[in-house]
């Protein structure tokens, strides 16, 4: 086993949400045939949001983040 390996699998998904999510990160929640289902962005969203938030928004089509304000999923 790779060093690689080893410190991946060391991290759990409990441990990455209490250490690795902030209030202010952005989620994006995709489902197994790759259709964005969710987002989670922060409370108050910047009027312009990082250039590779942009991005990502570009490539599912979504042009207003707004609507992802009360959690809404997509799918």
């Amino acid at each position: 086993m790779s060093k690689t390996t080893a410190a991946i699998e060391e991290v759990t998904v409990d441990d990455m949400y209490e250490t690795e999510i902030s209030d202010d990160d952005y989620g994006f929640i995709l489902g197994p045939d790759g259709e964005l289902k969710s987002v989670f962005m922060p409370e108050v969203v910047p009027f312009k949001q990082p250039k590779n938030i942009q991005k990502i928004l570009k490539i599912f089509g979504v042009h207003d983040i707004e609507r992802f304000n009360g959690g809404e999923t997509l799918h």
